[in-house]
């Protein structure tokens, strides 16, 4: 091309013309001819991609420098001839589609960003049919390798530089940046006619991968060629990345095959490496890239109590973990604070390596953290300085002081979501004895009694190929009892409409499962999907999905496929077994909400029915999902309370609510990943003194 503005280009594979509605400019970038991209034009083809192609295999590859990789850039979209959403190839810092999307299910982040404001060849790669897997490459190396299933639109459009998507200013995602050279083929290429393809004739595929940490301190390196004529290997391998660069010859070891052993690693130490490739004569033909690795740092892990349990009883009274592989000896540091832990100089104990054990020197408080870390001596290896651990016991219960959290719209098995969600559990763990904002009365957050979930766990968990995997995930981190998964507080979970109908839901039988062992229910349904329990004077119900009778009360959807399944025939039994005339304060979680967003879900005439069924008792608040934002919204003369949602794949963040009923007062704040969002005070009259009618 020549240099100077151009709004149209041609394909080399003779397909038709690119063309811009605002002129491009051609030149010179850092060395390579290029097109650049200033954020606000798009390339798009007058042609449309042959048929048949959504069903093959293929590549995209290019060379690309992004000055600032930002969060959402888009580098090439194949998209419907009348635009919208497509399958987008991108290079930008998102953390669930930053490499790729399409649709909502199918989407990868890079795993390690690319460096900005430099020249990368990026190609992805998809096999088809029987091989379904999205393989990512950054520079000739793999980055990624997912499995992925998703269809590209028949005879799609080909758009560069940004989204197919538009609103009243134009084009989506734009890329800001320069593209050298662009190509889709309807075939995967493998790894290495990529790399010829980019012409990259260094040794690749380093194993260890570079960056990693190896599990042993026997370790063998291995390697691919880049170069055909590569007959023999010099590996350079030692503690000194510039002794590695300048090829020092005591570091230098001349093989023949793809692997070297390196069987003297140090206990944590790290090492970088590097394979020359040689020809028959003994020649340099390419230098290599320098990769590195750190040896196992041997380590104690498993720490009990768990890193960041923020339950843990006051009657715990020792510590355990298991001791690092080679450990002969080890001392025990514990302390109030991460600081005097970290400058402690004297163990609480000293211990021979295979003791996984330890008496605390002293009784724990209530509401009180504390943080300890094991040093191994490793023999003749260095010493491995202990990670510092922390815990934090439960708060001395007050009678009729209720904390506890809810969220909801996990969706796992879409985008990002199963990361997103872990990491909001660690803000729940993390959560207890965090300063409230002054502006609801200060004090701190007490121990959750548990965490109620309200519905759409999994984004389709009707379809059995994914869900019981999904499902298997969701119990796997959010646990049932506060000790069985990743959460550290006993869950109360729902199905929402995601989560399938009757017939083909795994949730809605996994529910019922988990109700046969959820430890202090007061009442179970008859088809033991819907329960309630007590936390002192406040009863609590969930009914799923939302407080209707049968699928005659759905609104707007397939009614059988969203049957609640008899949940307010059990709301007005357990309320008048279990509340009566107590005054005792009640609480209900449902996925649908009553008013707001999202919630014409459900006919008017059984909302009225709901609201008739809870008008004698004393409704502390009303709390849904299925909306994913946070509000407050006055029903009738009750609260309602949208939760927001565990995962937001989009914003690549989550919120839950915190909630406390006191005898006086209900306290509602969302809590967002690392600060708090909008938040409710309300006064309530005090709770009759008998728990039960």
């Amino acid at each position: 091309l020549a240099q100077g503005p151009v709004k149209e280009l041609s394909d080399k594979g003779a397909a038709g013309l690119l063309k811009s509605e605002q002129a491009l400019q051609v030149g010179a970038v850092r060395g390579r001819p290029a097109i650049e991209f200033s954020g606000g034009q798009d390339l798009v083809s007058e042609f449309t991609l042959p048929a048949g192609f959504e069903k093959s295999a293929f590549t995209v590859e290019a060379w690309v420098l992004n000055p600032t990789v930002e969060k959402t850039e888009t580098l090439l979209v194949l998209a419907p001839p009348k635009g919208g959403p497509g399958t987008e190839f991108s290079f930008s810092k998102s953390a669930t589609s930053g490499a790729f999307r399409s649709g909502f299910k199918a989407t990868a982040p890079f795993s390690k960003v690319p460096e900005p404001n430099v020249w990368h060849h990026l190609a992805w790669t998809y096999g088809g049919g029987g091989d379904s897997t999205l393989r990512v490459y950054v520079d000739g190396e793999l980055d990624l390798e997912r499995p992925l299933k998703f269809t590209i639109t028949p005879q799609a459009v080909i758009h560069v530089g940004a989204s197919g998507e538009t609103n009243e200013a134009g084009r989506l995602k734009h890329f800001t940046g320069a593209i050298s050279r662009l190509r889709l083929l309807p075939r995967a290429l493998s790894q290495a006619e990529l790399r010829q393809s980019a012409g990259l004739t260094t040794a690749f595929s380093p194993d260890p991968r570079d960056g990693t940490a190896t599990d042993s301190l026997k370790v063998p390196l291995r390697w691919q060629a880049g170069a055909i004529e590569a007959s023999e290997f010099m590996v350079y391998v030692g503690n000194d990345r510039r002794a590695v660069e300048a090829g020092k010859p005591e570091l230098a070891k001349r093989v023949k095959a793809r692997e070297f052993e390196k069987s003297d690693l140090k206990v944590g130490e790290s090492y970088f490496w590097r394979v020359d490739q040689l020809d028959a004569q003994g020649r340099v033909i390419v230098p290599g890239l320098v990769w590195s690795f750190t040896a196992d740092s041997g380590l104690a892990t498993k720490p009990l109590p768990r890193d960041h349990d923020s339950n843990v009883s006051v009657t715990t009274r020792s510590l355990s973990w298991e001791p690092g592989r080679y450990a002969t000896h080890q001392r025990v540091y514990v302390g109030a604070s991460a600081d005097e832990v970290e400058n402690a100089s004297k163990p609480i104990a000293e211990l021979s390596g295979d003791v996984k054990t330890v008496s605390l020197p002293a009784a724990l408080l209530p509401g009180t953290r504390c943080f300890w870390r094991v040093d191994s001596d490793n023999g003749a290896q260095p010493a491995s300085r202990g990670a510092i651990w922390t815990f934090r016991t439960q708060d001395e219960v007050v009678k009729n002081d209720v904390t506890f959290f809810v969220g909801s719209d996990s969706h796992y098995g879409r985008e990002n979501n199963a990361a997103i969600n872990r990491r909001v559990i660690d803000e729940m763990n993390a959560l207890p004895g965090e300063a409230l904002p002054a502006s609801i009365g200060g004090g701190i957050v007490r121990t959750p009694r548990g965490v109620a979930m309200n519905g759409d766990l999994l984004d389709e968990g009707f379809i059995a190929e994914t869900a019981h995997a999904q499902w298997a995930d969701f119990c796997r981190d959010y646990g049932l009892t506060g000790r069985d998964g990743r959460l550290c507080y006993p869950v109360y979970e729902g199905f929402g409409n995601h989560d399938g109908g009757p017939t083909k839901s795994i949730p809605r039988a996994g529910i019922k499962e988990r109700n046969l062992k959820r430890v202090g229910l007061t009442s179970v349904s008859e088809d033991g999907h819907h329960y309630s329990w007590d936390w002192d004077q406040v009863h609590l119900v969930q009914l799923n999905l939302f407080g209707g009778d049968g699928p005659e009360d759905v609104k707007g959807v397939n009614g059988p496929e969203h049957d609640p399944e008899g949940a307010l025939r059990f709301l007005n039994a357990d309320l008048a077994k279990n509340v009566g005339n107590s005054g005792r304060w009640v609480v209900v979680f449902q996925h649908f909400g009553w008013l707001g967003g999202m919630s014409d879900w459900w006919q008017p005439e059984a909302k009225e029915r709901f609201y008739e069924a809870v008008k004698p008792y004393r409704i502390a608040c009303l709390v849904n999902g299925h909306s994913h934002g946070a509000a407050f919204v006055p029903w009738h003369d009750l609260l309602t309370i949208h939760d927001g949602s565990t995962a937001r794949g989009d914003g690549d963040t989550g919120d839950f609510l915190m909630v406390r009923i006191t005898e006086k007062e209900l306290i509602v704040i969302q809590r967002k990943i690392g600060g708090w969002g909008i938040l409710k005070r309300t006064p309530l009259g005090a709770p009759a003194e008998t728990p039960k009618p």
